[in-house]
């Protein structure tokens, strides 16, 4: 069978180290790498092991594949663009946006797709390494999906796909779950290092802690993996804990833990059911915040 080439234009930090790993566990060749400067082209290229630098894919046959790993803005005009310029429309073309449906990609033709990674690309370098078992959400057209499944998977993917009723609402999915995650332990090491814990122990020790909670999630409800005061409905240990907050944090943080701390007693009442130190408790919020 010949492995197909895939094209690529806006190769950031998701697709080049996508690109890396399916064309090292043979899935597909590289072929054209377009950035907005010819020296981002060649510094994907060079991150990925191989491609062509180049302005435009322009050398597109039938048979090619072509990825668009673009801002979600840009997905439309640059499909239009592309429409117009290439000698041929590929055999098939997929983004990797969590937001936008694949239907952005119809001027390049009904054979498109939209796959979704699940994983953080920050550091490129080692989302390769540990890319193995990353779950990627795709969705548009079924022969798309029957030809891309098997070269995800060979790159050791977990390809999975869905009929998004709203897509946004699935990328808001993953924000929380990752994105927050970040927010959530930015602030208790702030808070560890405040208590007196050295900062390089708190990003370890707290890391671990969310590590473990995380683990919890896979096997039950969310409510249930709920642990502490707030769960517990413990007042006086509740207004210890805030006390503290507010005199070590910036008004700012401390309200995000407060608004932190609502979330999770409405989590709570949803495992233990409501209790009256639940409202005292949180109108002792809303008195400190007004």
């Amino acid at each position: 069978m010949t492995v197909p080439r895939l094209h690529i234009v806006g190769c950031g930090r998701t697709a080049r180290a996508l690109a890396r790993v399916l064309h090292a566990s043979g899935g597909v060749r590289i072929g054209q790498v377009v950035n907005r400067s010819r020296a981002s082209s060649a510094e994907a290229v060079a991150f990925i092991g191989t491609g062509e630098p180049a302005d435009s894919p322009g050398t597109l046959h039938a048979d090619d594949w072509l990825m668009l790993g673009l801002p979600d803005g840009e997905l439309a005009e640059t499909a239009e663009q592309l429409a117009e310029q290439l000698p041929v429309q590929p055999a098939l073309v997929f983004h990797l946006s969590g937001s936008v449906s694949s239907e952005v990609l119809s001027p390049l033709g009904e054979n498109r797709a939209a796959v979704h990674p699940l994983r953080a690309f920050s550091d490129p370098e080692r989302a390769v390494m540990h890319f193995g078992g990353t779950w990627c959400v795709a969705e548009g057209s079924a022969a798309v999906l029957d030809t891309l499944a098997p070269v995800f998977e060979r790159a050791e993917a977990r390809f999975v796909t869905f009929a998004p009723a709203n897509k946004a609402a699935w990328h808001a999915a993953t924000v929380a779950a990752s994105n927050f995650l970040v927010v959530i332990n930015g602030l208790a090491r702030e808070l560890a290092v405040q208590a007196g814990v050295a900062e390089d122990d708190a990003r370890h020790m707290l890391a671990d802690l969310q590590a473990g909670t995380l683990a919890s999630l896979k096997d039950m409800p969310a409510a249930q993996a709920l642990t502490g005061p707030f769960e517990r409905a413990d007042v006086a240990a509740s207004r210890r804990l805030h006390a503290a907050v507010h005199e070590v944090l910036s008004p700012s943080r401390a309200a995000l833990f407060d608004a932190l701390t609502r979330g999770t007693v409405e989590l709570a009442q949803d495992k233990r059911g409501q209790r009256d130190a639940d409202a005292e408790f949180l109108a002792g919020l809303t008195s400190r915040r007004d």
